[in-house]
């Protein structure tokens, strides 16, 4: 017996049973049809079929994107020869594909791969295809298709849950609904244990569970910024990202993140991101902004028809930051309206009093707070130093603002993060401006998530972190970013899956998402033993210049006795960060990895040849 890495695809057709008890020639001869256009197609996009049973068709594939193309070929000419023909001489079928470990004897393939298929292909509906998450996330940008997120189920004799996406979309949104359905007892009865056993002051880190927002889908595209100064870049990105998150406000708008966005800013292609994104409605957008004028001007999209729809704006003001919230106010309102919500938290003049309440008194405290956003897109230490020196002085004259406090919080932490500048009493300063922050305002979401990620950097109980990460989550639900940082923060203290749950939860709101999200992955296969799986994924993030993640593929060859490539790797390793054998524990140290984690690493260094030093607290920030 062999075991083998393959795509399965399980196809099968709908009430055929019923069809031979009418007429068994007609349902047979309509089978035999439909079979030899199945039979083609497989064999036409390199599938070999190794079973089949009546009107059910097993397919092995070496490529899961071939499987799916395959599939959705199948779907297509079974349809077409239906529409030629009476409503009684109809057949469809239902097709499922998983990738996994598969076992292979005498030409039959066995295992949990091909039950998982099989179990998919139940759950699809009629001429429908459903794919295990495995599939799903190799199919980025490769097919003309849109899958959509259908939830995460328990399949029959299956022992985890299978997350599982589905084609055509609108399926997929109902069973999202009926596996909600079927969850909510289970986290009823989740919660009460949990409140038995440890008290409720830890429910949210063992039971919160959120739902994804439903249909429809919105890509805010960043919008361009299109005056003189190109050094303003960070304005047009900081006001589209507040327009995301007004319309993120919306509960039943999916608003997927202005991130993904960025490779369509020069050329917002509807076909194209609709394809890639899944977009029901694209909104894009130009800002051009002087010493003291700003002029946004707006296009709304229907991707579904290409169309154009009435777009807000455009907005010519006098510049200042009233008039800013006021221009991110009336897109976002208006893009509501012209979707038909029905959850429209925007309309209430309340809260839109509690925006502006929120806000600075002038506009240069909220450029502060836009370029400490825009050092995440490169990282580079002068952007850094930039932000920082601004907040700090805005402050001084704007002590009022949350978020200006808990973005300065965060200068600090990534100041120690990234040995820029660091403060002796980073720490310290950091605390301060996030507590300032929750003092101005209790509900400041950043607030929260600085103060979690100091809490582990800085040691304390795992408890006090995740009560934090979870509050910040609570508050701010869908933002790609802070769900898949804080989701990876939980993860190193040893919550795997639901930091795995919150980082899943981020891609599906930015699938275009950075390949360090994968990260986890990586990690947790390490920890499991799981060493090949553990490199495909350092592989598979393909960051060659982050020593964090090039130390750890070292040390997956190192495991696995690859020791050629384990050299090669260790050697680039100290190209880019030659002082990293002084402490190599530090940068996992320092993120509050589990110590079990942090030792198999080292195990693996050392068998890749690195002369790992005895554990010390002592050496450079990471």
């Amino acid at each position: 017996m062999v075991r083998r890495l393959a795509a399965i695809l399980a196809a099968d057709a709908v009430d055929y049973s019923k069809k031979m008890g009418i007429d068994e020639e007609a349902a047979f001869s309509a089978l035999s049809a439909r079979r030899a256009i199945i039979d083609a197609v497989i064999e036409g996009h390199g599938g070999r079929i190794f079973n089949t049973s009546g009107d059910g068709v097993l397919a092995e594939y070496q490529s899961s994107v071939e499987a799916v193309r395959s599939a959705l070929e199948i779907q297509s000419q079974v349809s077409k020869l239906n529409e030629k023909l009476a409503p009684a001489d109809q057949m469809a079928f239902r097709i499922g594909i998983t990738f996994g470990d598969v076992m292979l004897e005498d030409g039959d393939f066995f295992g949990e791969g091909v039950n998982i298929a099989a179990r998919l292909e139940a759950l699809a509906q009629p001429d429908g295809i459903c794919v295990s998450k495995q599939v799903f996330d190799q199919l980025s940008g490769k097919l003309g298709k849109s899958f959509a997120n259908a939830g995460t189920h328990r399949l029959k004799n299956i022992d985890r849950a299978v997350e599982v996406w589905c084609w055509p979309r609108q399926h997929a949104k109902k069973m999202r609904r009926s596996a909600w359905g079927r969850r909510w007892p289970l986290a009823v009865a989740a919660s009460i244990v949990i409140l038995a056993t440890i008290g409720a002051g830890l429910i949210l880190s063992s039971a919160y569970e959120e739902a994804l927002p439903s249909d429809p889908r919105i890509a805010v595209i960043p919008f361009k910024n299109i005056g003189g100064n190109s050094d303003d870049a960070f304005f047009s990105d900081g006001l589209t990202r507040d327009i995301n998150a007004y319309l993120s406000k919306f509960s039943n708008l999916f608003v997927i993140s202005p991130d993904a966005g960025i490779p369509y800013r020069d050329n917002a292609d509807c076909k194209r991101i609709r394809s890639d994104l899944g977009a029901d409605y694209i909104l894009t957008g130009t800002v051009r902004r002087s010493a003291d004028q700003i002029r946004v001007t707006t296009a709304f999209t229907n991707a579904r028809t290409c169309r154009q729809l009435d777009a807000p704006g455009p907005f010519d003001r006098n510049l200042s930051l009233a008039n800013v919230i006021d221009i991110q106010l009336e897109i976002a309102k208006k893009v509501a309206a012209q979707i038909g919500s029905a959850d429209a938290p925007l309309f209430n003049a309340e809260i839109q009093r509690a925006i502006r309440r929120e806000a600075p008194d002038n506009l240069a405290a909220y450029d502060c707070v836009l370029l400490s956003y825009w050092f995440y897109e490169t990282f580079e230490p002068e952007r850094h130093s930039r932000a920082r020196a601004c907040l700090e002085r805005a402050l001084e004259y704007d002590p009022d603002y949350s978020l200006g406090w808990s973005r300065l919080a965060f200068s600090y932490i990534e100041s120690k993060k990234y040995a820029i500048d660091t403060p002796a009493n980073w720490a310290m300063l950091s605390r301060q401006a996030a507590d300032r922050a929750i003092g101005l305002d209790p509900d400041n979401p950043d607030a929260y998530y600085a103060l979690a990620v100091l809490s582990q950097m800085e040691g304390e109980d795992a408890s006090v972190f995740r009560s934090l990460a979870e509050r910040a989550i609570e508050l701010n639900p869908n933002d790609a970013f802070v769900l898949a940082d804080l989701g990876t923060w939980i993860a190193y203290t040893g919550a795997w899956e639901r930091g795995k749950e919150l980082v899943s939860r981020a891609k599906l709101l930015n699938p275009n998402h950075q390949s360090w999200w994968d990260w986890i992955w990586l990690l947790h296969h390490y920890l499991n033993g799981e060493y090949a799986e553990a490199r495909d994924v350092a592989l598979k993030i393909n960051l060659p210049d982050n020593y964090i993640i090039q130390a750890a593929l070292a040390a997956t060859y190192g495991m696995l006795e690859q020791q050629t490539k384990a050299e090669q790797t260790l050697a680039h390793l100290m190209e880019i960060r030659p002082d990293f054998p002084q402490d190599p524990r530090l940068p996992y140290r320092i993120r509050g990895m589990e110590p079990e984690l942090i030792e198999g690493l080292m195990e693996g260094l050392r068998k890749a040849g690195l002369a790992v030093p005895p554990e010390t607290t002592s050496g450079n920030d990471p």
